[in-house]
């Protein structure tokens, strides 16, 4: 019955030979009820020509041998009322006879039958003119400790994969662990898979990042009166308390692990706890040789295209956000870091929609935005690490003026010199040049 009908009867005759189409019921409705003179409606058609599904579902033959001029069988109509105009069209030819409507006329307004997968701008139309005058609304959740960070992507949106990668030692643990209790402090349910470090010592990190002080480690072995180590623990076991109500969840793997498996605890929590985003701390981690198998025919560079790309469907199938952390290739130290720098193939920055490194050279640190499929705002932030709370912040922690040095220049700078030893240097305006200190400055 209806479209599953229709699109059956096509199927028997031939996809190639039928044309479905829905009438719209904007014409085909007689004004004197349905009734043609005397009650029959001329230019009859052969039944054979025209057949009615239900629910508006209409199937028409065009074979070449078919009548062009296709109309509705010879029928009488009963009384109808000539004001009774239906507010929908017919559900089959049936109830279109017994309403009234021209079948002819029907047919002849009636458009084709959209398939489900393509779509045309009027579909969207009202939704990309909303998007255009409305943009701040269509913003992924941002990251307040990185204001920066945040104008260049636009926040973290549901829906994408982002995907991160650094040299070892850059922070991407600590990054992602300071982004995760901005989005979980603004109610955001978040899901961790570490399966480079364990939960304990990750939670420990993200302790003192939500605490945005230093712990009191090692408390218990310390020399101090008992009501001070009281206190102590009373403000330690407040803080455990607090960090317990920010809706963040862990996945308990850890080292090499089936990607089916974390796919089904993702599934989980997307369903129950509503994770909106979702953290896989990282890729070879989680896909390492013992998880591929003796027998596979797969190679680890095969394993993780497989893997980029069931975590991608994920993230637009079950409308979450998810960062995939992925190494690097090996590269000289302090080389800065491009798309083609992920470990394995491309398929990683191919599938992602934003993709982020964090560079460094030992000196300097800075978020790179290497692609921005939302707007395509690229760009880098600096970053300062702060060793008593263990975040990172975009500006120095004591901001004063970068330190400059006097350079000599010239070939005056061996007179300078002479004369500075015998205590006789006098300053000279044009034969010096004043160098800036960038170390703590944006990289060019």
């Amino acid at each position: 019955p209806g479209r599953e009908g229709a699109e059956m009867f096509a199927r028997k005759l031939g996809v190639e030979r039928c044309l479905l189409v829905q009438p719209s019921g904007k014409r085909g409705w007689n004004t004197n009820g349905g009734r043609k003179k005397n009650g029959i409606d001329d230019g009859c058609a052969d039944a054979e020509d025209v057949d009615v599904g239900n629910a508006g579902q209409h199937v028409v033959e065009t074979e070449s041998n078919s009548s062009s001029d296709l109309s509705p069988a010879c029928t009488s109509v009963d009384d109808v009322d000539d004001n009774a105009r239906p507010s929908h069209p017919p559900k089959d030819a049936n109830e279109a006879l017994l309403q009234g409507w021209d079948l002819g006329e029907l047919l002849d307004e009636a458009s084709e039958l959209p398939h489900e997968r393509i779509l045309k701008f009027s579909d969207l139309r009202d939704q990309v003119i909303h998007e255009i005058v409305n943009p701040e609304k269509y913003r992924g959740a941002p990251i307040p400790s990185l204001p920066g960070f945040t104008s260049l992507i636009k926040g973290f949106r549901r829906g994408e994969m982002t995907v991160l990668t650094g040299p070892t030692g850059s922070g991407k643990t600590t990054f992602l662990g300071q982004t995760s209790l901005d989005l979980a402090e603004q109610g955001i349910n978040v899901l961790w898979g570490s399966f480079e470090i364990k939960n304990t010592r990750l939670m420990h990190k993200l302790l003192q990042q939500y605490m945005k002080d230093v712990l009191p480690v090692g408390l218990a072995n310390k020399d101090m009166p008992a009501e001070e180590r009281r206190r102590h623990m009373e403000g330690l076991t407040a803080l455990a308390d607090k960090f317990e109500t920010l809706p963040m969840h862990f996945m308990k793997f850890h080292g090499g692990s089936d990607v089916d498996d974390v796919l089904d605890a993702m599934e989980y929590a997307a369903y129950v706890h509503d994770v909106e985003h979702i953290i896989l701390d990282n890729m070879q981690f989680m896909i390492s040789r013992q998880s591929v198998g003796k027998g596979s025919s797969y190679d680890k560079f095969d394993m993780q295209d497989i893997a980029v790309e069931k975590f991608r469907k994920f993230a637009t199938e079950y409308n979450v956000h998810v960062t995939l952390v992925v190494h690097p290739r090996k590269e000289d130290e302090g080389a800065k870091l491009g798309m083609s720098s992920f470990y394995g193939s491309a398929k990683a920055t191919q599938e992602a929609d934003t993709v982020i490194i964090l560079q460094s050279d030992g000196k300097r640190k800075f978020v790179d935005v290497k692609k921005n499929r939302f707007d395509g705002t690229l760009g880098h932030v600096p970053l300062h690490f702060q060793r008593k709370s263990g975040r990172y912040t975009e500006t120095p922690e004591v901001n004063v003026p970068p330190p400059r040095t006097t350079i000599p220049t010239g070939v005056s700078a061996l007179n300078r010199a002479k004369k500075q030893v015998n205590g006789t240097a006098r300053a000279s305006a044009g034969g010096t040049s004043i160098y800036h200190d960038i170390r703590n400055q944006h990289p060019t």
